[in-house]
């Protein structure tokens, strides 16, 4: 006869502190029933005990915040069953560090004689797929509680820690307003059987790319829904993984299949962070990401699924280059809205409105970035709510206008909306020039932008106008060898260029090159894009030898 009794050992870990070594009150839950099994295998009281445990599971609800681990006593003679769970957790308890564990290094492949975590749950249990022995991990667990059709297939690398796995799913149920017990997920370490790997690798052979792609397309296609996991975020070691990144094209290339990219809470804290610190530091890093994908140069561990995989790319895809340009695009639609919504909750935490500078500095550095990665639209956004915020606190003649009204007029001229940004400028030149005269550095550069949209108006005698007056106020101001000054001398000259006035034009192009080299050198970007001007002057004069030198 068995009896289930909930006993409450108060000095025993709180469910936190087994999270923290990674073991869930389920794990211990499995440890129990398989003692149960143990001594009663295949009868009544098997089925009798599972329900019990299972309405002890319910009542007491284990799996609470603040709840005491309660253990489960099956009443024996010996009381082992009892014995064996306590002697498991104070184990556990002296191992800390589980959470930062990878799963290769809790299943490694490249044993084959000594079972791993995964191996080990399944050795003796007979696999329902070929009714040979050494099962998969799922095909070892029983209840709602612990199995069930998946609703998401994760995409993860093994070199990714068991904690962060555990933290990206807390994060997706959290955030989806999903309860986690009853989140069922396709995971390929426990859902593909790790015993026929094995047993294979020690024949010397690969699994059949063609057996591999059927089980994980098929999951793909059958689930429909992506779970992506990116970490670190500034060099995902998923993005090096051609098993990855192939998982995740196949999904963008479904229409009705949900792609969701997660990564764990500390990534996500420090990449906001970042927005709080430098935008343009913030960008450089975000370029790095979104230019590291490059297919050809993904690993795998099995470089026959490598090659296979990349001539898929090659041949089915549309070649490397638009597979590459299709991921980049799946990371930075996420990056995008992950900086929004930060925006969002930013904001959210502003009472009516009101001027909050920590607010303000946010959407400006933010707007900074957008604009860098030439999402103009939501650049406008971060820019008018900046703008929204000062006028409500300083008013719209103070001088912390200038600021988000440049920026404003800057995305309307990227976005060819050259009148309205001729207004803002015009607001700018305005405030400024109460502030600091009309003789001012800071007028200067206003002018300089406005002689900017001018000339894209193809408003060629409005622009020379408005950068000579510029170029006066910083050769008085700033000095004639001045790199501003230099920087007005060439928008003139391009403007000449416009006006096939090409002697003038070179003219302005040779002040620009004695300024230059003294500021940037010889061998600089600046100089380059200098001649490179110089060389398309001389071009449309028809003096080809001397574009060539």
């Amino acid at each position: 006869k068995t009896d289930l009794v909930v006993i409450d050992h108060s000095t025993r870990s709180k469910k936190e502190d087994l999270d923290l070594l990674g073991v869930s009150v389920h794990h211990v839950a499995n440890t129990f029933m398989y003692l149960v099994r143990a001594k009663h295998p295949d009868s009544a009281e098997l089925i009798d005990a599972q329900r019990k445990y299972n309405e002890a599971l319910e009542k007491y609800d284990l799996i609470g915040e603040e709840a005491e681990i309660k253990f489960i006593e099956l009443e024996t003679q010996d009381n082992e069953a009892f014995e064996y769970i306590s002697g498991l957790i104070a184990d556990l308890e002296t191992k800390p560090g589980s959470e930062d564990t990878t799963i290769y290094q809790i299943e490694d492949l490249r044993d084959h004689d000594t079972n791993g975590i995964i191996r080990e749950k399944g050795k003796d249990t007979i696999c329902p797929i070929d009714g040979e022995k050494g099962a998969a991990y799922v095909h070892t667990l029983q209840g709602d509680d612990h199995v069930g059709p998946a609703s998401i297939m994760i995409s993860y690398t093994w070199g990714y820690s068991i904690g962060d796995i555990v933290d990206v799913l807390t994060n997706y149920c959290t955030s989806n307003g999903l309860n986690p017990k009853k989140v069922y997920v396709w995971i390929c370490c426990l859902c593909n059987n790790q015993h026929r790997v094995v047993e294979m690798k020690k024949r010397k052979e690969d699994i059949p790319f063609e057996e591999f792609h059927k089980v994980f397309h098929g999951r793909v296609t059958g689930i429909r829904h992506v779970l992506a996991m990116m970490s670190p975020w500034t060099k995902p070691e998923y993005l090096t993984r051609v098993w990855c990144i192939f998982e995740l094209f196949t999904a963008s290339m479904m229409e009705d299949c949900k792609i969701t990219i997660e990564m764990p809470e500390r990534e996500r804290e420090d990449f906001l962070e970042g927005l709080d610190e430098s935008a343009l530091k913030h960008a450089g890093k975000l370029f790095s990401v979104l230019s590291s994908t490059d297919v050809e140069k993904a690993e795998a561990s099995v470089p026959s699924d490598r090659e296979n995989i990349l001539n898929i790319v090659k041949n089915e895809t549309g070649g490397y280059d638009q597979f590459n340009v299709a991921i980049n695009q799946l990371i930075r639609t996420w990056v995008m809205q992950l900086i929004k919504d930060a925006a969002r909750s930013r904001l959210e935490d502003v009472v009516n409105g009101e001027y909050d500078e920590g607010c303000v500095i946010f959407h400006q550095r933010v707007g900074l970035l957008f604009w860098r990665l030439g999402e103009l639209e939501s650049a406008m956004d971060m820019y008018r709510v900046e703008l929204k915020m000062k006028v409500k606190k300083f008013g719209s003649d103070h001088l912390r206008m200038t600021y988000p009204l440049n920026n404003i007029a800057i995305v309307l001229k990227n976005q060819g909306k050259y009148e309205e940004a001729l207004e803002y400028y015009t607001k700018a030149l305005i405030i400024n020039e109460k502030k600091y005269g009309r003789e001012s550095v800071e007028v200067a550069t206003t002018l300089n932008n406005m002689g900017i949209v001018y000339r894209l108006q193809g408003e060629y005698d409005k622009a020379i106008d408005i950068y000579n007056r510029a170029l006066v106020i910083r050769e008085e101001k700033l000095g004639p060898d001045h790199i501003k000054t230099a920087h007005t001398h060439m928008n003139i000259a391009i403007v000449l260029d416009n006006q096939e006035m090409y002697d003038e034009a070179m003219e302005k192009y040779n002040t620009v090159l004695s300024i230059y080299k003294k500021e940037y050198g010889h061998h600089s970007v600046e100089m380059a894009r200098l001649l490179n001007n110089m060389a398309r002057n001389l071009v449309m004069q028809g003096k080809y030898e001397d574009a060539m030198e």
